[in-house]
């Protein structure tokens, strides 16, 4: 996002090329923030599932609209809303057919991308970034495996963040994160002892 910014400022307006970069960046964003499945995240609408509350964005998702029934409702933190702001005001419109309908991520064929498209666009922009592309999904497991590792003992929280129906699901990210952290002490605690031998 923030090239995108630099280089319209180069030149003094966004163009089609920033506005869609800026637009992918912050698809990752949002990725990053609540890791929503592709359907809602391509589905969402400004106005309907994107709707400023006083000085930030909120994204209130209903229950007709998830895959699992159930109703999502995030607030969206003051930086990232600053940039939903910065999109909407000045990249967003630049997509050709943005202004023909109220989805959130304008495609160049005057409707929302749709799920696959967007899975392409985070690849492209991931693999551009750390050699290795990152679908869709890949970020609803980290989102899970952070939180089972940086929080264990509100692990469950982490269902709700991802809208899913039960715990099982994340536990599976819970078993696993626990079983790496155990294995990196084991292999420490390995180095440890051999270390330790060797200086004797």
């Amino acid at each position: 996002m923030d090239i995108a910014v630099n280089a319209a400022d180069a030149v003094g307006r966004a163009g089609t090329r920033q506005a869609i970069q800026y637009r992918d960046g912050l698809i990752i964003n949002v990725l990053a923030l609540v890791a929503p499945r592709r359907g809602t995240l391509a589905a969402l609408q400004i106005g309907r599932h994107l709707i400023k509350v006083a000085d930030h964005w909120e994204l209130d998702i209903p229950a007709k609209d998830t895959k699992t029934r159930r109703p999502l409702d995030y607030s969206i933190p003051k930086e990232l809303s600053a940039r939903i702001d910065l999109y909407l005001g000045r990249f967003r419109s630049r997509i050709r057919g943005s202004d023909k309908h109220a989805g959130l991520w304008p495609s160049h064929h005057s409707i929302p991308m749709r799920p696959d498209s967007i899975n392409v666009a985070v690849q492209k922009r991931t693999k551009r970034a750390f050699g290795f592309g990152v679908n869709l999904h890949r970020f609803r497991h980290a989102a899970a495996t952070f939180w089972s590792i940086h929080d264990p003992v509100n692990v469950r929280g982490a269902k709700d963040l991802l809208g899913q129906a039960t715990f099982a699901t994340t536990e599976k990210h819970y078993i696993m994160a626990q079983s790496r952290l155990a294995g990196r002490a084991l292999a420490r605690t390995i180095d440890g002892l051999k270390s330790g031998g060797a200086s004797r």
